[in-house]
């Protein structure tokens, strides 16, 4: 490996290399994710809004699958859940060339949970044919193509492989700690590159639900041993897994993971009171009564998160551009309509009403709490509550109460009427729905609340098969991570979907300027090495979402966990993280 020398370079290494391999297999975990050192034994009992509807983790769009699918796949690098900083995963360490176009990655001796060996055929398997196949619907394609060029890899032995990069690339291995390994020996049969007659969608048939479970296999902490729809997953502990506690013990210390599929919020948090759930997430509304009774001397810990993680994802509204209905089409995408709509979002209502004041107003979309790439001007830009600007912006756009019904015609005459969709299992969004059709209702629009299981909301997402929408979508350390999502012509670009092909590639000629302003800041971001620089192009992009809103951001919930007493290394951190991993947990 050539000797790095100059200051570009220097950054490089700060960005992509990693610390030399241990003389073990074993890594030792980061003692900031523990308070003590656990025992071993016991089940840690989670719950799951929805079921998973596949295991496939390129093959679709799914929160409880990845939710599920993260205990059982890992990437070649990881982020420190405690820092941020990216580690070593299934790669135990690399280097980067003079010119920062070439990665070379040493692979951990690991096996997969069925004891087949991991190599570098998996890895080269997995970022060539899976993360890249256009044909998958949760591929990863954008993220790992820099000015149309993919990254490309090179098997160079069993224990190493060679990634080469069209030009360098600050965000890759944060990009690589999302880009999970699968088994090649598992996966191949569904490829069609790799089998003559293989259909190019039958890569989102591999792992299905009715997969027989013992070739559902991973490197991770726990294997996979029952699913019942609807009802539970059962994973129990790998015992050859690679990680070790800060005195050498083999993690993880539980012998079985749990989740229990609960759709009601309410019976969830029944489920914990009557300790049936051991953690869940909780809500703005149900933390004072928690917090009472755990200061009452409750069997649990209620910890209130300082809103720094990018989950809680923070809901944003959106309108279908590409809606069925021509009239609603022009509507939605005129930027004075959109800009009205705003007007009639009561942040500081919502923050106090649906989420008890632990909430924040929102990035667009990056988290203030990212302070390497947010853009406080935006707050300059956003609209306040302002009912009164919102209803002459309609009067102005000609979409007036015409006969004195109480209800807005639109141009054509007809009453102007708003599907609103959201997840009923989500209380807090069903809760901003609620808001949001009495103000709308104020205004005159006359407005129809769809509330449907999360599963389903994705689906319409998906599909296009909504008219307005209150969704969430996370946000990550660097801005490149979610280019799927904000990047116009991108998979996750779902209000404009017409910017983008049948093969989710962008149609430039579809966007607007403005869109193709963010596409080319994007594009620009991924490849600029000057963090100065770089951050100036998400700081356009944030101030052209702030202006334009293609969606409307909301609210930034709090973190907001519930414990149960028995489990270990769940905790706050000074900073206001909540830290607690499934492989550092124990049961006390």
């Amino acid at each position: 490996m050539r000797k790095l020398l100059s200051v570009f370079v220097l950054f490089l290494v700060l960005c992509l290399s990693a610390p030399a391999a241990a003389e073990t297999n074993f890594a030792v975990v980061d003692p900031a994710l523990f308070q003590e050192i656990g025992t071993y034994g016991g089940e840690l009992v989670l719950g799951l809004s929805s079921s998973p509807r596949s295991f496939n983790f390129y093959g679709i769009i799914d929160n409880a699958a990845y939710t599920v699918l993260y205990n059982i796949l890992e990437p070649l690098v990881e982020e420190n859940p405690a820092t941020g900083e990216i580690i070593p995963g299934l790669a135990e360490s690399w280097e980067v060339d003079e010119s920062g176009t070439e990665v070379i990655f040493h692979l951990r001796d690991v096996k997969w949970h069925d004891g087949t060996p991991f190599t570098a055929d998996d890895v080269v398997f997995t970022l060539e044919h899976v993360v890249m196949n256009p044909n998958a619907e949760g591929n990863s394609v954008d993220r790992f193509t820099l000015g149309g060029k993919p990254v490309r890899w090179e098997k160079i032995d069993d224990r190493t492989v060679k990634a080469i990069l069209p030009s360098p690339y600050g965000a890759f291995t944060r990009v690589l700690s999302h880009a999970l390994i699968v088994p090649k020996h598992k996966y191949e049969p569904f490829i069609a590159a790799l089998n003559p007659g293989v259909e190019p969608g039958t890569i989102n048939t591999a792992w299905t639900t009715d997969t027989p479970l013992k070739d559902i296999v991973g490197t991770g902490p726990f294997i996979l041993t029952e699913y019942v729809v609807d009802q539970k997953i059962t994973l129990r502990r790998n015992p050859n897994y690679w990680k070790v506690d800060p005195e050498g013990n083999r993690l993880p210390y539980i012998d079985q993971l749990v989740y229990l599929v609960v759709q009601d919020a309410e019976v969830m948090l029944a489920k914990f009171r009557a300790g049936e759930i051991d953690r869940i997430t909780i809500t703005g509304q149900n933390y004072p009564s928690l917090k009472r009774e755990e200061l009452g001397g409750a069997n649990f810990r209620v910890l209130a998160g300082s809103p720094v993680s990018p989950t809680p994802s923070p809901p944003h509204l959106a309108f279908n551009w590409d809606v069925e209905d021509a009239e609603l089409r022009e509507l939605f995408r005129n930027d004075r309509f959109r800009e009205a709509m705003e007007y009639t979002i009561d942040r500081h209502r919502i923050i106090e009403d649906v989420y008890n004041t632990l909430a924040i107003i929102p990035g667009t979309p990056v988290l203030p709490a990212n302070t390497a790439f947010y853009n406080p001007e935006i707050e300059k830009i956003m609209r306040p509550y302002d009912p009164a600007k919102a209803a002459a912006i309609l009067d102005e756009l000609g979409i007036t109460d015409r006969n004195g019904d109480g209800i807005r015609e639109l141009p054509s005459g007809r009453n102007f009427e708003i599907t609103l969709t959201t997840a009923v299992n989500v209380q807090a969004h069903n809760d901003i729905a609620v808001i949001l059709k009495s103000e709308w209702e104020a205004l005159g629009i006359q407005t129809h609340l769809q509330l449907i299981s999360s599963t389903l909301v994705g689906q319409r997402r998906t599909s296009g098969e909504f008219e307005a929408i209150i969704e969430a979508f996370g946000n990550q350390p660097d801005p490149q991570l979610r280019k799927a999502i904000w990047q116009p012509g991108r998979s996750l670009y779902y209000w404009h979907r017409s910017t983008m092909d049948e093969n989710q590639e962008p149609v430039l000629e579809n966007m607007v300027d403005w869109e193709r302003r963010v596409f080319d800041l994007f594009e620009l971001g991924e490849v600029e090495m000057d963090p100065v620089k770089r951050k100036a192009y998400y700081d356009e992009y944030q101030a052209i979402y702030a202006e334009k809103l293609p969606v409307i951001f909301i609210a930034k919930g709090m973190e907001l966990q519930a414990v149960n007493n028995r489990v270990g290394n769940v905790f706050l951190k000074a900073n206001g993280q909540i830290l607690g991993t499934n492989y550092t947990a124990f049961i006390k």
